[in-house]
């Protein structure tokens, strides 16, 4: 039990001085010239990090849409290339068949 007791006292503890730190941070923003400087400054460099924030995201979706073009073009050429090769087989293959019928036709009747 006398565990519970330190730990519930440690809490308390951690709690109070919490709130005493942040009542007297909020007192020095708000109440001292030096603090009034400091919120300024940290509104403005806040600012500043947002901009700066809302032109990298803007460039790095203009760079997402290049990419995507450039990968389509990439996909399209490969798809020319491996078809390419399948197709001037087949061209081949029919031609030595328009070949091989005009070789066993004569006068556009089989020989046989």
């Amino acid at each position: 039990m006398s565990e519970e007791n330190r730990s519930s006292e440690s809490f308390l503890t951690g709690l109070v001085l919490g709130a005493i730190l942040g009542a007297g941070f909020i007192y020095f923003l708000t109440s001292t010239e030096e603090g009034r400087k400091a919120k300024e400054n940290l509104a403005e460099k806040s600012e500043d990090v947002l901009e700066n924030l809302a032109a990298l995201i803007k460039e790095i979706e203009e760079k997402g849409k290049e990419f995507e073009k450039k990968a389509k073009e990439v996909r399209l050429q490969l798809e020319e290339q491996t078809a390419t090769p399948a197709l001037s087989q087949i061209e081949k293959l029919r031609e030595r068949g328009r070949r091989a019928v005009k070789f066993f036709t004569r006068n556009g009747k089989p020989l046989v």
